[in-house]
């Protein structure tokens, strides 16, 4: 018999916690699942760790496949899938071990096309908790309509940057159908490419369940991708950017708003990242101005409401509107060595 659940899992250079991540997942108390190991081309010891798991477990199926990204990596899962749902864990995150058990209760009660649930942010020395702003439960297509589509991206009445629904695919099991006619198709999306996916299934599902349980650990490593410094970020969010309108825009609910604070929540953290190069505060300071007139994003924070926004924000947008960019290259160290003291 198909198993209700399929669990994929990209895999690319995390031979050290891989193994961990895959434990927590075997642990389940529930035990009708699959898991998926898409082996993205990894260059390390994570092939020989896949196949090793696989002899050990028959629910276990490996794909291995050359280097292409995340998002094709997510696409040969999804095919290969045989649930009802499917969920998904980064190879150096971890799960709870009621997860699956906690998330069948719900399918069983409900059948609902997307289930969600909060978060762990799991840095070396301290761990928070990111709990979704709407109300758990479960909501029909009318309650999504006016309590979630509204804040789906951003919520206008809480500080900047909150998002009503937490964009990854790891802290969402979704019906497999829904995954398939909304899963992201531009391959050239190296960053961001669970926001394209999981906003246009949250449009297309016609019921969501909200859990207030926390399930998904999220590891925050520094030398990981999204924390180490990319000189191409801006034209990877620029991307994103443009396929997300074009998904968005394109549905029957007026998105328009929050596209353009999510917008300025890329460009935000394009900025951030922006510091972390090489080179003097002059030097970093007139790169970036160079790099947000060249994507066209110098106006990104010009129409950002500013009633409701922390006063850490707020000098971000001071600056961003004034266009100060040495001021801003200075706060973003400040806030980076903030982060590596977690």
């Amino acid at each position: 018999m198909k198993p209700i659940f399929s669990i994929i899992v990209p895999i690319y250079k995390v031979e050290e916690y891989l193994p961990q991540c895959l434990d927590s997942i075997l642990r389940q108390k529930y035990k009708d699942f699959e898991v998926l190991l898409i082996d993205d081309g990894s260059p390390d010891k994570c092939p020989a760790i896949c196949d090793e798991y696989a002899e050990k477990d028959k629910r276990i199926r490996v794909l291995h496949k050359q280097n292409e990204g995340a998002v094709k990596a997510r696409e040969e899962g999804l095919k290969m899938a045989q649930g009802e749902y499917v969920g998904y864990a980064d190879g150096d995150d971890w799960v709870e071990d009621d997860w699956l058990l906690k998330v069948s209760e719900v399918v069983k009660a409900h059948q609902p096309d997307v289930i969600t649930y909060n978060t762990y942010l799991d840095y070396p020395k301290q761990v928070e908790k990111v709990e979704l702003l709407v109300t758990d439960g479960f909501y029909d297509k009318k309650a999504m309509e006016r309590d979630i589509y509204p804040i789906m991206l951003y919520d206008k009445n809480v500080n900047f940057y909150k998002f009503g629904i937490y964009p990854p695919v790891w802290n969402k099991i979704v019906k497999k159908e829904i995954l398939v006619k909304n899963q992201c198709t531009d391959y050239r999306i190296t960053m961001g490419d669970d926001a394209a996916c999981v906003y246009a299934s949250l449009l297309d599902a016609k019921t969501l369940f909200v859990m207030k349980e926390y399930f998904y650990h999220y590891r925050q490593n520094p030398a990981s991708m999204t924390n180490a410094y990319d000189e191409n970020r801006f034209e990877k969010y620029q991307i994103l950017l443009t396929y997300m309108d074009k998904v968005l825009k394109s549905s029957q609910y007026n998105m328009e708003e929050q596209l353009k604070y999510h917008k300025a929540f890329r460009i935000k953290h394009a900025i951030l990242n922006e510091s972390k190069a090489q080179g003097s505060l002059r030097k970093r300071a007139a790169q970036l101005k160079q790099k947000l007139r060249q994507y066209g994003f110098e106006d990104a924070f010009d129409t950002i409401r500013v009633e409701h926004i922390d006063w850490k924000s707020g000098i971000f947008v001071f600056l961003m509107r004034h266009r100060l960019y040495y001021g801003l290259i200075v706060m973003c160290d400040v806030f980076n060595m903030l982060q590596k003291r977690k």
